[in-house]
């Protein structure tokens, strides 16, 4: 068995071209040959990579059409990187598997994917059923019908002339409900969501992320702390900067009130991604270490280790991995009751969570959990729910289950459909 993996970017361009990338090293460390085909890349191509776009004259081509279609409103919609090169490629793969869309490919790409070989599609964020947002934030106008986005106020999403998000949503609920494509969401959430405004031909399915644990290894808090150069005694939060404080999505505003809502207990705050500024500022009167972006994932879960908690505070998610690699190093997660973080941590087992953007719910939680007696035994819970649910094994598994059992009547359509391609 053959599969191509494509995603916009390598891992470096975010959590859903992450798990399209381990996806692709676990396949073939499993014994099926994979390629990762990519849009952008970010750092040094592995050997199974290849670009989606093709080289040369191709690749400038694509990028030039997706430029060009965008000043129309109409972002993505031309499947130019399946005219000039994936339809080029596809028998060589029995199975294609689609990932994040986002700013890279046409969900029609997919569409004429599906025609000649069996098609999957990974949903990480609320762009393949919306005009183009990536998560609503309150907006239901994606349950009848896009139309004057307030998420999309950029050039290229909308035009001057006309808003183009309504016909963009009905492209991708054409797509869902009149080809054969097999949707996976990493969560219930938001396969949930998704069935608000898409209705499919094939059933959807439910695979949650999955994490590789080996660099995640159970490690004493007080041993790691001592190689950090924290006290052994001092209570720790990690926290991650990666976003400004405005960002409505992640909430990290939320996240900074409720810090020094517990300045009192002096706890020593671990800053992971980049702290500006602006950052600092806000976490005056704290003392913060600031340990940058992290690629190593050894030394990722050094930092997520020595952490008592995680204060998590996104306001809209699918399946973060951040929480999940908090989990398998030991370490609860406290934040709010959002998208798919329910579905990993549950309050008083493995973390605490509240109501979204209760302010003071979230303070509470964070000092309860600071001067909770029982919070070593919530973090090993959390990391047995990671082993239980969220494992590299069990990741790999269901999707070899899925491929291995494409439904007869999937693979009688695509054969019907390439018949009457030939003889109409």
């Amino acid at each position: 068995m053959k599969v191509a993996v494509i995603s916009k970017s390598d891992r470096n361009g975010g959590g859903a071209s992450r798990v399209a990338e381990d996806l692709a090293t676990w396949l073939n460390e499993a014994g099926h040959p994979t390629d990762h085909f990519i849009a952008f890349n970010f750092k040094q191509s592995l050997s199974f990579q290849r670009s989606l776009y093709g080289e040369g004259f191709r690749l400038n081509l694509c990028k030039k059409i997706h430029r060009g279609s965008s000043k129309f409103g109409f972002r993505e919609v031309l499947p130019a990187e399946y005219w000039f090169n994936l339809n080029k490629i596809l028998d060589n793969y029995d199975i294609i598997h689609f990932h994040d869309l986002y700013t890279a490919m046409s969900p029609l790409t997919l569409a004429l994917a599906s025609r000649h070989k069996p098609t999957f599609f990974t949903v990480h964020d609320c762009s393949p059923f919306t005009g183009g947002c990536l998560y609503p934030m309150g907006c239901e106008k994606f349950t009848s019908y896009c139309h004057k986005c307030p998420e999309l106020p950029q050039d290229g999403w909308k035009n001057k002339l006309r808003d183009r998000t309504k016909e963009i949503q009905a492209i991708k609920q054409w797509v869902s409900r009149q080809f054969n494509i097999r949707y996976i969401f990493p969560s219930r959430w938001m396969l949930q969501e998704a069935q608000k405004a898409l209705k499919f031909k094939i059933s959807p399915i439910v695979i949650p992320n999955g994490l590789d644990l080996e660099p995640f290894s159970l490690k004493e808090k007080v041993d790691v702390k001592i190689s950090l150069g924290i006290p052994e005694n001092r209570k720790v939060v990690v926290i991650a900067a990666s976003f400004s404080l405005d960002d409505p999505r992640k909430g990290v505003k939320y996240a900074i009130n409720a810090l020094q809502s517990v300045r009192d207990l002096s706890p020593l705050v671990l800053v992971v991604g980049h702290c500006n500024d602006e950052f600092k500022q806000a976490l005056e009167g704290l003392e913060f270490k600031e340990m940058g972006y992290i690629k190593d994932p050894n030394f990722l879960a050094q930092v997520y280790s020595a952490a008592d908690v995680m204060l998590f505070c996104t306001l809209a998610d699918n399946l973060p991995l951040t929480v999940m690699e908090a989990m398998a190093a030991s370490t609860p997660v406290i934040g709010f009751s959002t998208g798919g973080v329910p579905e990993m941590t549950q309050t008083g087992r493995n973390g605490i969570l509240v109501e979204p953007t209760n302010q003071y719910a979230l303070n509470q939680a964070l000092r309860q959990a600071l001067l909770c007696v029982d919070l070593e035994a919530m973090g090993q819970q959390a990391r047995k729910d990671v082993e239980n649910n969220f494992s590299k094994t069990i990741f790999l598994k269901k999707h070899l289950q899925l491929y291995q059992n494409i439904e007869p009547s999937i693979e009688r359509e695509i054969g019907n459909s390439l018949y009457d391609q030939t003889f109409a």
